[in-house]
């Protein structure tokens, strides 16, 4: 079971992908209206969350290990903002809609779901909403820095094109990194990275 897996993966008391947000969702998140209504899903052990929550933002998050989002709770409480830390999986367990942002951070699934996932973070956003994402792609077999060893859940710039094709995409681009997030991505990585809104009603 997934969840099971990742709970193995979080037991520590160490945080394993770290406790400062990914570089990514730093730099989008001044494209956000203040106090926004953020969703992250897979969020772990809540290091993008935790400090959304930090910048103003009122944040629900979703991950599959109950010990990943009872650490995301702690830290939230370590850091003194409130977050809605939930365990489960999306989309089944997050009915709620109307964000205005939702996060995406190494959330890799199999080419059989990615699509449907993509679909329901769309639809869990409030018009102007937009998706945050950032995924391994391909190109990450050649590195030791984390991600899936299965290629099909590898995402390329194509497929994320092609997901979010109905979105006004703001940014969308392959491209090679330095991670630095706690024992987990650690080294140079190749991600795709995407920022797109919703503009339909």
């Amino acid at each position: 079971m997934v969840g099971e897996f990742w709970d193995e993966m979080y037991a520590g008391d160490d945080y394993r992908y770290g406790l400062t947000p990914n570089a990514w969702v730093v730099s989008s998140e001044a494209r956000l209206p203040r106090g926004a209504r953020v969703l992250s899903i897979g969020d772990g052990e809540g290091r993008n969350g935790v400090w959304l929550a930090e910048r103003g933002h009122h944040v629900t998050t979703i991950d599959a290990s109950a010990r990943g989002a009872e650490k995301a709770r702690a830290l939230a409480a370590q850091r003194g903002v409130d977050i809605d830390a939930r365990s489960g999986h999306f989309p089944d367990d997050i009915d709620d809609t109307g964000f205005d942002a939702v996060v995406m951070i190494y959330v890799h699934t199999t080419p059989d779901t990615r699509a449907a996932l993509h679909a329901a973070a769309v639809q869990r956003l409030e018009r102007g909403g937009a998706i945050i994402l950032e995924a391994f792609t391909p190109e990450q077999l050649a590195f030791s820095s984390g991600g899936p060893r299965n290629p099909a859940m590898l995402y390329t710039a194509e497929q994320i094109a092609s997901d979010f094709a109905h979105l006004e995409v703001d940014a969308l681009e392959a491209c090679q990194v330095e991670l630095d997030e706690g024992p987990g991505h650690r080294g140079p990585a190749a991600v795709v990275r995407a920022f797109a809104r919703r503009a339909d009603g």
